[in-house]
This record gives structure tokens, C-alpha cells and sequence, in this order.
């Protein structure tokens, strides 16, 4: 199971306006929903029982959230600003759906910050300078080693005024919540049977080293065979007890010669030709030359493991964070919910 079940909440309500931007979150690898896509999809498909669609427009109002308004011209800058900040990443013949796409997040986003806002005002929650300072620092712990906060928050247009509102969310919602997000012993276990097929099997893994000679889709057929005779060389010297981590750091074109070829590797990690050899291969044999689309391989299994179920108590800490997770993500969007209901929600 992935570590990133254990995302901290507070960074996941911080960040809601960033999620909501295409191609920027980690939302987008797994799929996962985040508490504000929940709560927002009942708005972009005009499903809330609030949300009232007016034909004929004000000349300078989108939406408007109990008498807030969204004005066309600030909307306009928004979706050009997004535009700009991915505009490398989106080709030339996507970029009208893009827009308005991201038009339609844009007017999620307003709705959700403009009820988020109201009900934390409502509830007189607030945020002291030591809170915002505590969320700022667990939010750049969380990035790369490289990687400055402002820097991240600038990239993803993420203002103060966002991560204050994600921490008086958070308050609200440990308030809201309280310890009925904890799950029980019961639902860590019926988790954790229902999946320990597909997500707690340890695959079988080989401990190996190897030594590569690179082929570059260029390299003549001349090239090719100068390259073959090479690797085919320094197998004669391994197999005539030449040192294997020497060899490795001297030939090697693969990262791993910085380590002597040391590799620890899970059954289907690699290329197939690659994944073959490490696991039918016979241990501590230097075996024959490898083909792969990288280049020329000779390799050394030292150790194998058969793969392994992985115990219940090894894992139970993190899938009690991950069905905390989707507890409150769900009362997130039942919040949500409730909020749209008893508001006057007029897009145009």
C-alpha cells in the first residue's frame, strides 16, 4: 500500500484551489478524489438543489453566491492566468477545451470559497499567526528537499489567503467530526481482508548486480557489434573471477555502477527480457549477454525472495489513515452539500 494514503488533511484542505487545476496535483496519478472535487461535482453538473441557472446574464456577472458575484472580467483574467501557467503542458488543439474547462473549475471554486468563507465567518473561527506558521512549515516538509514554499505557492497560485481558509476549515471540520472519523479495529481488518490480494503482496524480488553497455537508437549496425564484443569481453573477465563491482564502476553505463551494478529489483519492475534473466537465472552464475531496448546486459543474481503477503499489523497504521481519510472526505462533501442547499446559488 502507498504512503500517499497518509496525506496530511491539512495540507489536503490548503491546497483545494490547487487541486482543481488540471495536470498540477497528485490527485491526477491515482485518480483520487480530494475533498473539494467531491464536494464541487454536484455544482459543474447543476445538480445542487440551491443552484439556480438564469438565462439572459448581467452584462458583468457569471455567478453569484448569496449577493457575491464573480464578475466576467476577473473570471476572464483567472482562466487566462491558468492558461499561462500550463500553457507548455497543453497542445494548441486542446487549449478551447481547457478553457473551458477551466472556466467551469473557476466558477466551482469561487462557489465553494465564497460558502466556505461565510460558514467559517458565521462560526466566528479564526486563525492565529502560530497556526498559520505550523501549517506553512508541515506544508514545506512536504515538498522537495529543493523546493521553497514560496516558490510552490507562487507556481500554483496559492495565496495566504488560502492556506488561512484551509486551516479554519480543518478546525472546523476536527470540531465537526471530532473522533467519528476514527475507524474501528473492524473496518482496519474488513480493508484489509477485502484487499490483501491486490494490495498487500509483497512481489517476489531479487537482489542483483549487473553491468550495462548502452545502445543508442543512432549507433550503426558497426556501433552495435563493437558494443556486443565489449560486453562479451567483460563477461570473459567475470567469469575469470574478475571483480564484479570494479568491473561495474569502470564499464557500466547504467547509474547503479556508482554502487558496483547493485540493484534490489520486484518481479515486473524491469523490461521483460531483463525481468527473465533475474528471475529464471540461477544465483551467484554471471549469466549470458542480455538484450534489452537499453543496451547490453551481463548479470549476477545474488539473492531472491518469493513474494509475501504482508501482515496485518505491519500496514494497519496506514490504512487507519487512509479510511480516516475517506471519512472525511465524505463528511466534507456532506457539508458541502448542505451549504449549497441553504444558499442562493445563481449561475448565469
Amino acid at each position: 500500500m502507498k504512503n500517499k494514503i497518509k496525506k496530511n488533511w491539512v495540507i489536503i484542505s490548503i491546497l483545494f484551489a490547487f487541486t482543481l487545476v488540471p495536470g498540477c496535483s497528485d490527485s491526477d496519478k491515482g485518480k483520487k478524489e480530494s475533498p473539494v472535487s467531491v464536494a464541487s461535482g454536484s455544482i459543474a453538473t447543476g445538480n445542487a438543489p440551491s443552484v439556480t441557472v438564469v438565462p439572459g446574464a448581467p452584462a458583468d456577472t457569471v455567478v453569484s453566491v448569496d449577493g457575491k458575484k464573480l464578475k466576467k472580467t476577473e473570471l476572464e483574467n483567472l482562466v487566462k492566468d491558468r492558461l499561462t501557467m500550463l500553457k507548455d503542458k497543453i497542445p494548441a488543439d486542446k487549449q478551447k477545451e481547457f478553457k473551458e474547462n477551466t472556466r467551469k473549475r473557476l466558477i466551482d471554486e469561487f462557489i465553494m470559497r465564497t460558502l466556505l468563507n461565510d460558514e467559517m465567518a458565521r462560526r466566528k473561527i479564526e486563525v492565529t499567526q502560530q497556526e498559520l506558521k505550523l501549517t506553512k512549515d508541515k506544508v514545506q516538509a512536504s515538498l522537495p528537499a529543493n523546493k521553497k514554499l514560496d516558490e510552490f505557492l507562487r507556481e500554483n497560485r496559492i495565496s495566504q489567503e488560502d492556506i488561512i481558509l484551509g486551516i479554519k476549515v480543518e478546525k472546523f471540520m476536527n470540531k465537526e467530526i471530532s473522533d467519528k472519523a476514527k475507524p474501528t479495529q473492524k473496518e482496519i481488518s474488513t480493508f484489509y481482508n477485502e484487499n490483501k490480494d491486490k494490495l498487500f503482496v509483497r512481489p517476489e524480488s531479487a537482489h542483483v548486480r549487473h553491468i550495462l553497455v548502452s545502445v543508442n537508437k543512432d549507433d550503426t549496425d558497426k556501433i552495435k557489434k563493437e558494443k556486443k564484443a565489449k560486453i562479451e569481453n567483460i563477461r570473459k573477465q567475470l567469469l575469470n573471477s574478475g571483480d564484479f563491482a570494479e568491473l561495474a564502476r569502470k564499464n557500466s553505463d547504467c547509474p547503479s555502477k556508482e554502487a558496483g551494478g547493485d540493484l534490489n529489483i520486484q518481479k515486473g519492475q524491469t523490461v521483460k527480457e531483463f525481468d527473465d534473466a533475474v528471475f529464471l537465472q540461477e544465483k551467484n552464475v554471471i549469466g549470458p549477454v542480455v538484450t534489452t531496448e537499453f543496451g547490453y546486459h551481463v548479470i549476477q543474481v545474488l539473492d531472491r525472495k518469493p513474494a509475501k503477503t504482508i501482515a496485518l499489523n505491519e500496514v494497519k497504521d496506514r490504512i487507519s489513515a487512509f479510511l480516516e481519510q475517506q471519512k472525511r472526505t465524505k463528511a466534507f462533501a456532506d457539508i458541502m452539500k448542505k451549504l449549497q442547499q441553504n444558499a442562493k446559488i445563481e449561475i448565469y
